[in-house]
C-alpha cells in the first residue's frame, strides 16, 4: 500500500481524489496540502510515497515543489495533474523528474496504478 499526499488548493477536488485513491487498498492518504510549501512541509514531515500534486497554485506551484522534494527525497514519486492538458506541462514534468503528468480528466484509479507500476 502507498501512502499517498494529496496536493490541491481547490478542498472539492481533494475530497473527490480522496475518495478515488483509496477506493481500493492500494493506495491510503495520509495527509491533504492546499499548495506546494505546505506539501513540501508534510513531504518531510510524513514521508509519502506518492504525491499526487495539481500544477496551477499559489504561492509554490506543483512544478517548484516537486523540485524541491525531488531534490530532498529522490525516491518520493510524484504525479502531477492540472485541469489544463497541454504537452508542455508533461514535457516540464519530465524536466523535474516527476513520475508522470496526467491531466485531471484522465485521472482515474487504473491510471494511478500504471504510472505507479502497480498491477491491478
Amino acid at each position: 500500500m502507498l501512502k499517498v499526499l494529496l496536493v490541491d488548493d481547490e478542498k472539492t477536488f481533494r475530497s473527490l481524489a480522496r475518495s478515488m485513491v483509496e477506493e481500493e487498498g492500494d493506495f491510503r492518504v495520509i495527509a491533504e496540502a492546499s499548495d506546494g510549501s505546505e506539501a513540501v512541509a508534510l513531504t518531510a514531515r510524513l514521508g509519502p510515497d506518492l504525491v499526487l500534486m495539481d500544477v496551477q497554485m499559489n504561492p509554490m506551484n506543483g512544478f517548484e515543489a516537486a523540485r524541491h522534494i525531488l531534490d530532498r527525497y529522490p525516491g518520493t514519486r510524484i504525479v502531477l495533474i492540472s485541469m489544463n492538458q497541454g504537452k508542455e506541462y508533461s514535457r516540464l514534468g519530465k524536466e523535474v523528474g516527476v513520475v508522470a503528468f496526467i491531466p485531471k480528466r484522465e485521472l482515474s484509479l487504473s491510471t494511478l496504478r500504471q504510472v505507479c507500476g502497480i498491477s491491478a
